[in-house]
């Protein structure tokens, strides 16, 4: 065979080549578009409320009266398996968990908490220093429990931040 024989056959190799690329990328664009619009049908939108978690009555209801100024829907619960629940249920777009509730703590809960659902962990018993490495291991905000009107009020504009925005 030639010499300019065998570069013709070289470049029509590598021209069928690039066509089969070509073509593989337009698949694989597709599929990803697909998979992408899946995911989006699949995964619903949080809803504007707030998810508050405490064993204790009388501190889950001062902290959802607390968070009822946001205008918004507040759930409350008393354990980590009514949360789960509600979180099912409620989509809440934030989540304010005592750290402490009886037999267990919020870590697990916050854990396998949806992407969409954020969250701060309030307490009052444990120093905070110990407790952030926790916190940002399940990606959560760590906030004392609110005591004074300066304290209540930044915790409301933390979880302000976490809703949505009105369409």
């Amino acid at each position: 065979m030639p010499a300019a024989d065998a570069v013709l056959t070289g470049c029509s190799a590598v021209m069928g080549a690039c066509a089969l690329l070509d073509g593989a990328r337009a698949r694989l664009a597709l599929s990803l578009d697909a998979l992408i619009e899946r995911d989006r049908h699949d995964t619903p939108t949080p809803r504007r409320c707030v998810l508050v978690l405490d064993d204790e009555p009388a501190t889950r209801l001062a902290t959802a009266h607390l968070l009822a100024s946001l205008g918004v829907p507040v759930v409350e619960v008393a354990t980590a398996a009514e949360a789960r629940v509600a979180i099912r249920r409620d989509r809440p777009a934030a989540i304010v968990a005592d750290y402490h509730l009886r037999g267990e703590t919020c870590l697990a809960l916050l854990r396998e908490r949806p992407t969409f659902a954020r969250a701060v962990i309030v307490t009052g018993r444990v120093d905070l220093d110990v407790l952030a490495p926790l916190a940002r291991a399940v990606s959560a905000d760590l906030r004392d429990r609110p005591i004074t009107e300066a304290d209540e009020r930044a915790l409301v504009e933390l979880v302000r931040g976490y809703l949505p925005e009105t369409t």
